[in-house]
């Protein structure tokens, strides 16, 4: 066996190292399980913007990029700010002919509902009324549902008062209001429960059909059935009570 001297062996000791400090890539930091370098950010690595935090010398900061909305993104309302008002009748004859019909909005309560249609005659003449609108319910695609309409609000409830038919004289710019209610009790589980998107109004016999588009539609559960008022002349406050 030979024997080295203490230079030699110091030599190879010293040649030994520097052939494992080699083994990792310059800037690199500790071996993965792999043995592949990981590699740190700013330091030949990974930008320090897609590498996440950065540490500063007084705590932990973070690269922070705020979303981008899409251009003309509307912003949701504050906090606590009063809901949109229900759609009302406008009574504007503007640039309309004969009879202007607007649905109100829908009062719900315990099942009821209540929605006061408003005509408003836009021609010339006298507009003449007795009696009740025929009604017929639309589903999404026009056809009519198979909904009776009943002369008079007492079978579906008493709280809706019924002026009863009496003739209603209207000049250009009046208007007479009835109003519809129904329920939305769906009692009848084999079945899917009605809902009418449109309902279509014939003011009087013979005069041309209107159809309106109430807001939420006309939901009928499974009774089957609306009822209307007569139609009354509006007051001079609106309210056509």
């Amino acid at each position: 066996m030979t024997l080295l001297s203490p230079r030699r062996a110091a030599a190879l000791c010293a040649l030994a190292i520097l052939v494992a400090g080699c083994g990792q890539s310059k800037g690199s930091g500790r071996d993965g399980a792999d043995g592949a370098a990981t590699r740190v950010a700013g330091k030949g690595g990974l930008p320090p913007s897609a590498a996440g935090p950065t540490p500063s010398h007084g705590g932990p900061s973070y690269r922070v990029t705020p979303d981008e909305l899409p251009t003309g993104a509307e912003s949701a309302p504050p906090y606590g700010a009063p809901p949109p008002e229900p759609r009302q009748a406008s009574r504007d004859c503007s640039g309309k002919r004969g009879a202007l019909v607007e649905p109100g909005p829908v009062d719900a309560a315990m099942g009821l509902r209540a929605m006061r249609l408003t005509l408003t005659h836009c021609g010339t003449g006298t507009y003449r009324l007795d009696g009740y609108p025929g009604l017929r319910a639309l589903g999404d695609d026009g056809a009519p549902l198979d909904v009776r309409t009943l002369r008079g609000a007492g079978r579906i409830t008493t709280g809706v008062p019924d002026p009863g038919p009496h003739p209603v004289a209207l000049r250009r710019g009046e208007s007479a209001t009835v109003v519809v209610v129904w329920r939305n009790t769906h009692t009848d589980l084999a079945n899917p429960a009605v809902h009418a998107p449109r309902l279509r109004v014939v003011p009087a016999p013979g005069a041309p059909a209107r159809t309106v588009t109430p807001d939420g539609g006309i939901d009928l559960g499974s009774t089957g059935r609306i009822g209307t008022t007569a139609w009354k002349k509006d007051e001079p406050d609106g309210t056509g009570r």
